[in-house]
């Protein structure tokens, strides 16, 4: 059997359990409290380990905060590749896959809950490059629309700045305002996309 293919130790699980944990009990209080408001002692007490355990995992709630954006942009990053698998680029095509991207963050309230309370500290997580790759996948998706014939000539490189841009916007203002016409604002966008062309 490989070592690959061996089933994992009872203290590699305790492992696993205990960094899970004491994620999950930050997830929460940033979510509940926001990061500013939260401290290491509050996450090590409602994660119900001990000091000792906490920093073996972990040195900072900074640390935790990045680990926990590297995941939620993981998922997102899969789910925005998931639905533009086979997308012709019309417009039709890409205000369904809008749709589902942002339907990401409006069918999970934790997940709105989370970039709600945290939304200065995601912006200096971009201004640090955290959300690079997201912008390097849109950004060969408008390279591939142009090569295809699907997109007009764009200046891509900006293009992709202006719309990613213009997505973490419509994110943060569905945060904050929940009526917001998220709709109104897919087809704004995809009709920015395509308004060279009139298609």
């Amino acid at each position: 059997m490989a070592k690959d293919d061996q089933p994992i130790g009872k203290r590699d699980q305790t492992k696993i359990l205990n960094r899970q944990q004491i994620l999950e009990a930050a997830k929460n209080l940033f979510s509940d409290k926001g990061f500013e408001a939260t401290n290491v002692r509050d996450i090590i007490h409602e994660s119900s380990l001990s000091p000792g355990t906490f920093y073996n995992y972990f040195q900072s709630k900074e640390e935790i905060f990045e680990v926990l954006t590297d995941e939620i942009i993981s998922e997102v990053r899969a789910q925005i590749q998931d639905s533009y698998k086979n997308v012709k680029m019309d417009r039709a095509e890409i205000n369904k896959s809008l749709q589902k991207f942002f339907q990401v963050f409006l069918g999970n309230p934790r997940l709105m809950k989370f970039l709600s309370r945290n939304q200065s500290y995601l912006r200096e997580l971009r201004s640090k490059g955290r959300f690079d790759d997201m912008l390097k996948d849109l950004e060969k998706a408008l390279e591939d629309g142009v090569k295809n014939g699907m997109l007009p000539q764009l200046p891509v490189k900006i293009v992709a700045i202006a719309v990613f841009g213009a997505v973490f916007e419509i994110i943060a203002t569905m945060v904050i305002t929940p009526n917001f016409a998220v709709d109104k604002a897919i087809e704004t966008l995809s009709q920015l996309l395509f308004v060279q062309t009139g298609k």
